[in-house]
C-alpha cells in the first residue's frame, strides 16, 4: 500500500530508501546500547540521498564503505528493514566516534557488550577491508578496555596491535587532554574511563 503509515523508525526509514540500511549510532539504538535517544537516524544507501523527516525524526545519509552480513528484521507490523550487524556496527563507530554520539556513547556501548555479542571473524573482516593502522590500533584498545565483559581473545586483540604498530594514531582529534599508550602506540584522552559520568554503572565496570 502506497501511503501505508509504518510505524517503526527503522521500517519507515528504510521503506522510504530503497537499499538503505541502518547504521552507526541508529543501529547502537537498535541493539539498545546507547544511552542517548537521538532524533536523528543515520543511514547507509548505494546512493545518495537528501535528509527528510518522518514523525520527527530526520533521516541522514552516511554511507558506508562496505556492508558485510547485513541482519535483516521486520517490525511487529511485518515491515521489513536493513541494520548493520553488530560486529560491524561496533567497527564503524570506533571509525568515525561522532557518527556514534561521540566518545562517551560508545564506551557505553562497548561497556553493555556481553560474551558472544561481538564475532572475533566478522570485525576481521571488517578491519581488514578498511585497511587503516589508526583504525586497527584504536579497536583493539577500545575493545580491550572492556575485555572482562565482551571476552575478547587475546589472540584478536594482539593483531590489531600488531596491524597498527609503526605509525603513532590518536583515538580522535579533539582539545580534550591526550597521553601516550606506549602499549597501543596511541595518544588516549588522560583518564579515559572518566569520561563516562563518574560512579555509573555501565556493563559490569564501575567508573570512579
Amino acid at each position: 500500500m502506497k501511503n501505508k503509515i509504518i510505524y517503526n523508525e527503522y521500517a519507515a526509514g528504510c521503506a522510504k530508501i530503497r537499499g538503505g540500511c541502518i547504521a552507526y549510532h541508529g543501529a547502537l539504538q537498535y541493539y539498545a546500547l546507547q544511552t542517548q535517544q537521538f532524533n536523528t537516524i543515520y543511514m547507509h544507501s548505494a546512493h545518495r540521498f537528501r535528509t527528510f523527516t518522518i514523525a520527527g525524526l530526520t533521516y541522514e545519509y552516511h554511507p558506508l564503505k562496505f556492508t558485510y552480513n547485513l541482519v535483516q528484521k521486520k517490525d511487529n507490523e511485518g515491515n521489513p528493514f536493513l541494520v548493520t550487524s553488530l560486529s560491524q556496527t561496533i567497527i564503524d563507530c570506533i571509525r568515525h566516534i561522532g557518527l556514534a554520539g561521540g566518545l562517551e556513547e560508545l564506551l557505553y556501548a562497548l561497556s553493555a557488550i556481553t560474551p558472544g555479542q561481538l564475532k572475533e571473524k566478522e570485525m576481521m573482516v571488517c578491519l581488514q577491508a578498511y585497511n587503516n593502522a589508526s583504525l586497527w590500533s584504536r579497536s583493539g584498545y577500545l575493545l580491550s578496555l572492556f575485555q572482562s565483559n565482551n571476552s575478547i581473545s587475546d589472540k584478536f586483540l594482539n593483531v590489531c596491535k600488531i596491524k597498527g604498530s609503526g605509525v603513532k594514531n590518536k583515538i580522535l582529534y579533539s582539545n580534550t587532554p591526550l597521553e601516550y599508550n606506549s602499549d597501543w602506540n596511541l595518544f588516549v584522552p588522560k583518564d579515559i574511563m572518566n569520561i563516562i559520568s563518574k560512579g555509573t554503572r555501565y556493563g559490569d565496570e564501575r567508573v570512579f
